[in-house]
């Protein structure tokens, strides 16, 4: 997991050398918050790494054909479903926007 850290493609190529097997690019709520937070610098970062990836972080209906064409193996979606009027069809509508 790669929350926090400044080059996540960078630093997803040393833990991948180090042997783990799949990284993920992440950020955390606080840096969601931040203006100017979009999801496509973590879906560059996995790209540019070049290694499997996952992705948490601002995945929504409206953001997982981006993470789909990215490559992330897997998205990670929290605060979509769970801050949702209704979790049970926020997670109905994001499962369904998966190609």
């Amino acid at each position: 997991d790669l929350i926090g850290i400044e080059d996540k493609a960078a630093r997803a190529r040393e833990v991948r050398a180090l042997g783990a097997k799949f990284v993920e690019m992440h950020a955390g709520l606080d840096e969601q918050a931040k203006p100017g937070f979009d999801l496509t610098g973590l879906l560059a970062a996995g790209e540019a790494a070049r290694v499997p990836f996952s992705v948490a972080g601002g995945v929504k209906v409206g953001t997982i054909a981006a993470v789909q064409k990215a490559g992330a193996e897997v998205a990670v979606a929290g605060g979509a479903i769970y801050g949702a009027a209704d979790p049970a069809l926020a997670a109905k509508e994001l499962r369904a926007a998966i190609a």
